[in-house]
């Protein structure tokens, strides 16, 4: 193990493995070894109607082993004649041939897993006629389970009893149910999961996914079956450098256990992000063992869900930290829900609850339609009026004080409208229009509690849009220990023993304000950071306030002391 806090890995497909020589792949393993260290290889036995015969990967296993690595096995349930190579489980024949992978896989290796093409899409005949009167996303999820125990675990554990058989979920996480990926029973059934935290390039590839699924998605698995998420697995396909070491950095913050560089032969061909990640390992080593466990604000993705698809991220990326949870987090002082929360049908009397406790509960303006007529105006009582607007200024408001003025957001904005009763909630930040207003941020109270409700605009990434006052208001109502005064795409990474990482993913050096919500304490950067310990901004008699410099795509971590 080359690092104190956590094992680098790698990933060597069976088209690599079948087609190199023993000597090559030597070669392979000597030049990487110039620009990275890593700690362990999963070798693929098969994918897409490639499967290395036994002779060949027991060699390759033996060079593995020799220079140094522990050594793993891996599966890809694909065939290369339908559409994203998915394999038709309904079919006996692949049934038959995925058994007989998986017990072969498991005699040669103590430890397997499923690359993340472990899913079905098939329409054919057979799956028609198999989902009756099923919609596709119940059949695709009780046929994958069946797989998942009957083919896949019942073959390999016959094949070796103690073999630890790992699945792991790929990064669009709003679309499992579609395709069979079934996170409320599959953790249960396999030994570990494993989490793809690839987000590529998040501008012009077709997923468009924020940076910040790269933290959000193994912190909710890691929910799910509580230390037994075993790494972050993450590409440079359609990545820039900035990109893949940014990917690498998130799945580090995350506290991913395993940091898997896929695949072995790109770091062979790309030597200069092998390099890039190698650096990143070195400089996060030295401080990663002064973090605690991530902590944020509480939010809900139930099983199966979706609603405002990708929100989580987008909202991770205006400096909210988050942590997500598969069930209602009922104790939490603060709890934000978008529309996945509505796939719950008790959901209105647990946000009733948690308002009649004391807590702060915001909601999306995509759930709040949802819930209409289903309770929901019980607690405040609002219209979605189904009218768009489109702002470019927008405006602050503080109970008895005077609104902050007009502030131009960094392009037009597209909004629902929502109608109100006036004097029964109060509205904090409004979008203007010539000679009217729209609710962005409002709130009333409930019992002990306060409701939000948070209008979210037509196109997420308008989010980012906002002026850096609306935010900074946003974040202080949400009742961070720390809080951001800035604009969008800048991450806060808050731990558990009073650290924190801030995180740039701006293409420009940006100066963030830190606030601190107790007086008198110091901000000192943890090791590896090279800076001297900050000194402070004006500050009010409650909180410390301090100002970070950002270099563009970079990121800087402190411990908060006194």
């Amino acid at each position: 193990m080359y690092y104190r806090n956590f094992l680098t890995v790698t990933y060597a497909p069976a088209a690599y493995l079948n087609d190199n020589s023993i000597e090559q792949i030597r070669a392979d393993i000597e030049k990487t070894g110039k620009y990275i260290k890593l700690d362990k290889i999963y070798l693929e036995t098969y994918r897409s109607d490639v499967l290395v015969e036994r002779k060949k990967m027991e060699a390759v296993k033996a060079l593995f082993i020799e220079k140094g690595f522990q050594v793993s096995g891996g599966i890809t349930t694909t065939t290369t004649r339908t559409l994203m190579g998915s394999m038709c489980f309904t079919n006996p024949e692949n049934r038959k041939k995925l058994g007989e992978i998986a017990a072969f896989t498991a005699e040669l290796f103590d430890e397997v897993i499923l690359d993340d093409f472990y899913f079905t899409n098939c329409r054919c005949e057979e799956c028609i006629k198999a989902k009756g009167d099923r919609d596709w996303a119940s059949f695709r999820l009780a046929l994958m389970n069946d797989i998942s125990e009957n083919v896949i675990i019942k073959n390999a554990k016959a094949a070796n009893p103690k073999v630890n058989v790992i699945i792991k979920y790929p990064n669009w996480y709003d679309s499992f149910q579609a395709s069979g990926y079934n996170l409320e029973d599959q953790p249960r059934m396999f030994d570990m999961i494993y989490t793809g935290t690839e987000t590529r390039d998040p501008s012009y590839t077709h997923q468009n996914l924020p940076r910040y699924l790269s933290f959000f998605l193994p912190r909710l698995l890691e929910h799910i079956k509580p230390g037994k998420n075993g790494g972050g697995w993450y590409d440079l396909f359609e990545c820039s450098l900035e990109d893949y070491v940014q990917q690498a950095y998130l799945t580090l913050f995350a506290k991913c256990r395993e940091n898997m560089l896929f695949c072995f032969p790109l770091l062979v061909n790309a030597p200069i992000y092998a390099a890039a990640a190698g650096v990143v390992y070195d400089e996060a080593d030295l401080f990663m063992d002064q973090i605690g466990e991530p902590v944020g604000v509480a939010c809900y993705k139930p099983f199966h869900s979706h609603g405002e698809r990708r929100l989580y991220d987008f909202l991770g990326m205006l400096g909210i930290p988050l942590d997500p949870y598969p069930y209602y987090p009922s104790d939490a002082e603060t709890i934000l829900l978008t529309a996945d929360a509505a796939w719950d049908e008790a959901i209105v009397g647990k946000i009733q609850r948690s308002l009649l406790t004391g807590s702060v509960v915001f909601i999306t303006s995509g759930l709040y339609e949802k819930l209409a007529g289903k309770g929901i105006e019980d607690i405040l009582p609002l219209e979605i009026t189904g009218k768009k607007i489109s702002s470019d200024t927008f405006t602050n408001s503080v109970f008895g004080q005077r609104n902050s003025g007009f502030i131009k957001a960094a392009g037009e904005v597209t909004m629902p409208h929502i109608a109100y009763n006036e004097n029964d909630l109060w509205i904090l930040c409004s979008a203007l229009t010539p000679f009217f207003s729209h609710p962005l941020l409002l709130r009333g109270a409930y019992g002990k509690g306060w409701l939000y409700v948070l209008t979210i605009p037509d196109a997420p990434a308008d989010l980012y849009k906002l002026p850096a006052e609306t935010l900074t208001l946003l974040r202080r109502e949400l009742k961070l220990p720390v809080t951001l005064e800035c604009g969008s795409r800048v991450g806060l990474f808050p731990y558990d023993n009073n650290t924190f990482i801030l995180q740039s993913f701006l293409e420009r050096p940006e100066n963030v304000r830190v606030y601190i919500g107790r007086p008198g304490v110091s901000l000192v950067p943890l090791a590896g950071m090279g800076m001297r310990p900050l000194l402070k901004a004006p500050s009010k008699e409650n909180e410390s306030v301090f100002d970070v410099h950002l270099m563009p795509g970079r990121y800087t971590a402190f411990k908060i002391e006194g």
